[in-house]
């Protein structure tokens, strides 16, 4: 223990009443710490008192924690909450099967990946989800879960949507100075028609950038290349490196980085090893775990995916938004609340 540690236990026993128990003891971010000292009534009273503020500064959030907590308890009442229902729809095949599977499905052999060594994106992410809290973003259905790429054809659209609005201003202000106004607004016109459009095919082709992750299946389907199309991998095969934050110019803000990269590669048409850069913005250790978890089937779906699937089943669509909601996870819905009326969703 240092001379400040020292110092600082001892300013905090001269705080107490001689032979006055010490409070519960609680760390701060930076290292140091306090003693709590309140009774457990004080403690309570004092989570009354947040709990009124809170429901006070945001009513609709607390009305619908509150709606949310009577429809459970209503679920229980009706024996519905604890009752687990068939899990025939998961795979029970091993990984040689899934991998057979795979191979099955795209059409020629794996081979394995040379050894990867990059000072630039470092060593895989850890596998082991640590804390039950760290999941991913509204991108689940409970069937399928989604993650983008970068330099995609989604990236690739929202470039060429700038380019048609800069192109459009320019043509404009040309116009404005030269007088020739028909020709320059016709161009404009029709850059700003470019710009438009481009909104739709990205919804076209957002499908064709997502890693999908197949609970049912054990399987995790490649986004589409420019020359390569997807394939299909066991999840155990794929690999998540971290690259760091990437920080913008002047203080604007920071992003993280990854890439994935295949541990198995494809005979044909793959010459190399298939790469992918995350969307922008990265993905980190608990968000990459809960992929993993998401897709081991020993274990139920995280609650904190509980909204994302009840956003989706409200929707009526699969996570892409391209097909109906899975009807294998329908029955772990009630249809007039639209909420997980079940403590598991498998």
């Amino acid at each position: 223990m240092t001379t400040s540690d020292n110092n600082q236990t001892t300013d905090n026993e001269q705080l107490l009443p001689e032979n006055q128990p010490k409070g519960e003891k609680i760390m701060r971010d930076d290292g140091t710490y306090f003693y709590d000292y309140r009774t457990e009534a004080e403690i309570l009273a004092d989570a009354d008192k947040l709990l009124a503020k809170f429901r006070e500064e945001n009513p609709e959030e607390a009305a619908e924690i509150r709606r949310r907590g009577k429809n459970r308890k209503r679920y229980i009442l009706e024996k519905k909450y604890f009752k687990e229902l068939p899990k025939d729809y998961l795979h029970k095949q091993s990984y040689a099967q899934r991998l057979a599977k795979a191979e099955a499905l795209n059409g020629c052999k794996f081979k394995d990946s040379p050894p990867y060594k990059s000072k630039a994106w470092g060593e895989p992410m850890d596998r082991v989800l640590h804390e039950r809290r760290d999941s991913f973003g509204n991108r689940c259905d409970g069937k399928i879960a989604i993650m983008g790429r970068l330099n995609g054809f989604v990236t690739y659209s929202y470039i060429i949507q700038g380019f048609s609005f800069l192109f459009s201003l320019i043509f404009i202000i040309a116009g404005i100075s030269t007088g020739d106004f028909i020709d320059y607004w016709t161009r404009s016109g029709v850059a700003v028609l470019l710009f438009i459009a481009m909104t739709y095919i990205r919804r076209a082709l957002r499908p064709y950038d997502q890693f999908i992750f197949n609970r049912h299946t054990g399987l995790v389907r490649t986004p589409h290349n420019w020359w390569r199309r997807s394939f299909y991998i066991p999840y155990e095969d794929i690999e998540c490196y971290h690259g760091g934050v990437v920080k913008s110019a002047r203080g604007g803000g920071a992003r993280e980085s990854a890439k994935f990269r295949c541990m198995k590669t494809p005979k044909r048409f793959y010459l190399k090893t298939p790469e992918f850069i995350a969307q922008f913005g990265g993905i980190d250790q608990g968000s990459w775990a809960g992929y993993l978890a998401f897709m081991d089937t020993s274990i139920p779906v995280n609650e904190n995916l509980h909204e994302s699937i009840e956003y989706y089943y409200t929707l009526d669509k699969n996570a892409l938004e391209t097909e109906p909601f899975p009807e294998e996870i329908k029955p772990y819905l009630d249809p007039d609340d639209k909420q997980v009326n079940r403590e598991h969703v498998w």
